[in-house]
């Protein structure tokens, strides 16, 4: 009996022994499966924020790209919204097929950022425009654009049938509504119209201009630089420059 009471013990012992050996190897063998995984885990993580960082650069570098094909588009004005009502400015001039940088500079967008919609919700538009007048209270300062300047005549109609387009009171009737844009001084010492709502929807918004910053760090739904900028900017970019709001 005590024979094979010791038979038993050293057979129980064995299988013990080797369910230990056992329950080590998987521990090393999920471990050495656990470093692979965690290392693929943080490069599959790095990956993700490398794309977003490229496509948020993309961005831009898109944009310089397609119009560096372009034959007609040799400037381009980016306004990179940072939020609230604050923006980087950066105008590029064409030089041998490539777009170079002008300058940089702090701009200032709508009281309530980007995206405009309507009339009076004080946001500039996004996307991307043309610019139809260069215009301004101050002399022409040697513009690209053919240049308006302004006079007691010229108003900036808020009337239906001549919704967002200048007007000479001398030679339309129409109502004083609107702007009156000998008024806006030192806004429109110089100032550029964006061609936003360009089919003239009324109520769609009216009067998007790139013009000289005021007292206030915001605009009612334009875009506005300093003054030395802007004047910059008028004897830069001709009548198929581009200007592209969008956030940074």
């Amino acid at each position: 009996m005590k024979e094979n009471t010791k038979k038993g013990s050293c057979y129980l012992n064995g299988l013990a022994i080797f369910l230990t050996i056992i329950f080590v190897i998987s521990i090393f063998i999920a471990a050495d499966n656990a470093v692979p995984l965690q290392a693929a885990t943080a490069k599959s993580q790095s990956a993700t924020v490398a794309n977003r960082f490229r496509a948020k650069k993309d961005k831009w570098t898109k944009l310089l790209q397609r119009y560096e094909k372009s034959r007609k588009v040799n400037q381009l004005i980016f306004v990179k919204y940072k939020g609230k009502s604050k923006a980087n400015i950066v105008l590029y001039e064409k030089v041998n097929g490539k777009f170079k940088k002008v300058f940089a500079c702090i701009g200032y967008v709508g009281k309530n950022g980007i995206g405009k919609k309507r009339e009076g919700d004080k946001k500039t538009p996004t996307g991307t425009y043309g610019f139809t007048k260069a215009f301004g209270i101050k002399k022409n300062p040697s513009s690209k654009i053919k240049y308006i300047k302004l006079n007691k005549y010229y108003y900036w109609s808020g009337d239906r049938r001549y919704y967002n387009q200048m007007i000479d009171i001398r030679k339309v009737k129409a109502s004083r509504s609107g702007e009156h844009l000998i008024d806006y001084k030192p806004h429109y010492n110089y100032a550029l119209a964006i061609d936003y709502n360009k089919n003239c929807v009324y109520k769609k918004g009216s009067a998007i201009f790139l013009h000289c910053t005021g007292s206030n760090p915001y605009t009612g739904g334009c875009v506005a630089v300093k003054q030395k900028y802007m004047k910059k900017i008028m004897q830069t970019v001709d009548k198929n420059a581009k200007i592209c709001i969008y956030p940074k």
